[in-house]
């Protein structure tokens, strides 16, 4: 039997790789704050924000050891990450402390009410799912037939948005390996395809002799790895997104509208772009195969390509690696989300792999 093994964030996360959104939020924020505090400019503006310095000389008295303005930048983004960013954005006065006020140094204007709602949404408390954000913003606009110009600014930002992303991944040293992986690698399958949907490529550190033996006889033999959306840096295989939940009624009411404008970033008109798709529907085909999700939500941004993974007649099992915590798991949840992908629900109780027989994901620990 072949073996489909999908590859997540969650997988790069285990690594100790600060690649979730939030993350990538917070150092956008950072670079943008530094680079308008510059005293020789005190501005800056791209396609996502505007930012001018209205305080130039201000302390920044947001750590106890601030000894650079960039430390005191860094430390007032943590600090409302912790609380709430609409005060940065809104506010004349910041707190750095419940006793103390200082007037925002920092005029602020997001270019786009997407943008907007992900500086707000992201906090400590709430991870920021920007795909899912872009598809309620392009929902919006089913609703507003005057709104070309603001679809056409909504595709804008998320474009700006990939471009900061793609910088950001690529300034990630992602070498750590970990012993664990190579039980979920070397399998007795027939053939295995690892469904990357990372854009990094943490995955290929273990296809090396160190780690699995004859790494190129194992790779040319029964092995491929599928950049499904998309690779860094790699002009032949562009990074993929948006979202893909074409089985979602307000999607066919989009189909249905005259505008070309709502599939920019509909991840299926993407797939199109290199033969990724077509080699993972190969596999598929081939013959019978179990699914091993490492690491990935199998959220609904997702949903038209899980559901022809799961549903697909020579799916036997589908196996959660789950990520478990001191007390706690998030094997029941991944089952919620998976049968979000199921029409035939009797079919996801007979592939669903129970939890006795499931393993946890191996985690990096320094």
């Amino acid at each position: 039997m072949n073996r489909l093994i999908l590859i997540g964030n969650g997988f790069d996360l285990a690594h100790g790789l600060k690649t979730d959104y939030n993350s990538f939020i917070l150092w956008y924020l950072k670079k943008c704050l530094i680079q308008a505090f510059n005293p020789n400019n005190l501005h800056y503006e791209d396609n996502l924000i505007s930012i001018d310095t209205i305080i130039p000389n201000h302390p920044l008295k947001f750590s106890n050891s601030i000894d650079k303005e960039i430390n005191g930048i860094s430390a007032l983004i943590d600090h409302y990450y912790k609380t709430d960013f609409s005060a940065l954005l809104d506010h004349e006065w910041l707190y750095p402390n419940s006793n103390e006020r200082t007037k925002n140094p920092f005029k602020i204007k997001t270019k786009s009410i997407f943008f907007n709602s992900l500086i707000r949404k992201c906090s400590h408390a709430n991870w920021v799912a920007i795909e899912n954000e872009f598809y309620k913003s392009l929902k919006i606009h089913l609703n507003n037939t005057a709104s070309q110009n603001q679809l056409i600014q909504l595709n804008n930002s998320l474009r700006a948005l990939i471009d900061e992303l793609e910088i950001y991944l690529s300034s990630i040293n992602n070498k750590v390996m970990i012993e664990g992986y190579k039980d979920l690698l070397l399998s007795n399958n027939d053939n295995c395809m690892i469904l990357n949907f990372n854009y990094t490529n943490t995955i290929e550190n273990y296809i090396t002799d160190e780690f699995i033996g004859n790494a190129k006889k194992y790779r040319e033999n029964n092995f491929l790895i599928n950049y499904i959306h998309g690779k860094l840096n790699d002009i032949e295989n562009p990074l993929i997104f948006g979202f893909g939940d074409e089985i979602d009624e307000d999607y066919r009411r989009m189909e249905l509208m005259n505008n070309n404008a709502f599939f920019e970033f509909i991840k299926s008109f993407w797939y199109f772009k290199t033969d990724n798709y077509s080699r993972l529907i190969d596999f598929l085909n081939h013959d019978y195969y179990e699914v091993l999700i490492v690491g990935h939500s199998c959220g609904l941004s997702d949903r038209t390509l899980l559901n022809m993974i799961f549903e697909h007649k020579y799916c036997e099992a589908i196996e959660i690696i789950y990520h478990q915590r001191e007390e706690s798991n998030n094997y029941t949840n991944l089952t919620y989300e998976i049968s979000r992908h199921f029409k035939d629900k009797i079919q996801l109780r007979k592939r669903l792999v129970p939890f006795p027989k499931c393993k946890p994901m191996p985690q990096y620990t320094p």
